[in-house]
């Protein structure tokens, strides 16, 4: 197996338990009894729903995309870790509710961040290998 088809291979396996991690943190970010959600649910507008809709669409086209075509997956990827940085940031901006976050919830949406900056590195190592 040639350099470029084994750095191909770690990354995407990488980057899909990476996704794994995200969706399962994600779940934790559920309001209670699954997550640590304390905010009324009741101020969201319709459209973060949709918006968060659209990332978990994203994250789960990216998995086997992964597996499929690497490259495209990788612009999945891309889209996912970049998607799940805006929601953190319009979350903390008070853009999807004008409610603090509770310190729980906030560390959980900066662990999916940072998470997501390691997606779109990994990503761009495979789009550019």
């Amino acid at each position: 197996m040639t350099e470029k088809k084994q750095i191909i291979k770690k990354a995407r396996f990488k980057v899909i338990g990476c996704i794994v991690t995200i969706i399962a943190i994600t779940i934790l970010e559920f309001p209670a009894p699954i997550g640590f959600e304390t905010r009324t649910q009741g101020n969201v507008s319709i459209v973060w729903l949709f918006f968060f809709l659209t990332i978990v669409i994203t994250e789960i086209a990216t998995i086997p995309l992964m597996f499929k075509k690497p490259k495209l997956g990788s612009i999945f990827g891309i889209a996912v870790g970049v998607l799940n940085i805006l929601q953190v940031i319009a979350d903390q901006l008070h853009l999807m509710q004008p409610e603090v976050a509770p310190l729980g919830y906030t560390l959980l949406e900066f662990t999916v961040a940072a998470i997501s900056a390691g997606i779109i590195y990994l990503s761009l190592k495979i789009k550019n290998t």
